[in-house]
């Protein structure tokens, strides 16, 4: 896929099936060319916690299809274990594939949108980066690190007419890995990821006299 005079780019890292791909098709939806990176099974493979993968993955997209108006942080890895059974290994690699994965995708594509005038940037964080519960010391460390790594570059670029949102997703996306994961889980109170996919969309979309640095979204179920 090469690059298509007049269509905006978006690029979704950490693509997968449910909120990845939901993701996909509204923006596709819209009028938007979209190019996925994920370990495995998007149009560009990369490890977004290797920041040589990430430049790597960044500079093939700036020159087939040129520099992205919408940047979605979509890398995650849900640990949920008792904190004396976590080894140090899977926390970190917990942290570096919410938080380092954001900082190399942002070292690599901030200065792109600077240049181009300006930009926006999606993060997708979780209800652990708000509170810490039971069996999250991994996840949650994770993604509070995340969530102030976020507000820190919104306050630094926003001026730079890079508009930096922090989308807290307070509840389950339903999905298969979702439903082998949580058994019990009923659509009905799960959060549909076509619903979420259309609050990225209107972030992407906001006026610059009017954006929003952090918003919440859950199932009318959840309770908060």
């Amino acid at each position: 896929m090469r690059k298509v005079k007049g269509m905006p780019l978006a690029v979704i890292a950490g693509y997968g099936e449910g909120l990845g791909e939901a993701i996909k098709q509204t923006f596709e939806n819209d009028g938007y060319q979209v190019v996925t990176i994920s370990r495995s099974g998007g149009m560009i493979l990369a490890d977004t916690t290797d920041a040589n993968e990430v430049n790597r993955a960044f500079a093939q997209i700036s020159v087939l299809h040129g520099t992205p108006a919408v940047v979605i942080c979509n890398t995650a890895m849900l640990t949920i274990e008792r904190f004396l059974s976590t080894t140090s290994k899977r926390f970190e690699e917990t942290w570096r594939t919410s938080v380092m994965s954001v900082f190399n995708i942002a070292q690599a594509t901030i200065p792109m949108m600077i240049k181009q005038g300006g930009g926006t940037f999606l993060v997708t964080g979780a209800t652990a980066g708000i509170k810490g519960s039971k069996n999250f010391s991994a996840f949650s460390s994770a993604k509070f690190a995340l969530r102030g790594l976020t507000q820190s570059l919104a306050r630094e670029f926003q001026p730079q007419r890079i508009h930096v949102s922090h989308i807290v997703v307070d509840g389950i996306l339903w999905s298969s890995k979702s439903q082998e994961r949580f058994p019990s889980l009923r659509q009905e109170t799960a959060i549909e990821p076509n619903d979420a996919a259309k609050v990225y969309l209107s972030l992407a979309k906001q006026p610059a006299s009017a954006w929003t640095q952090e918003i919440d979204i859950r199932p009318y179920s959840e309770v908060f």
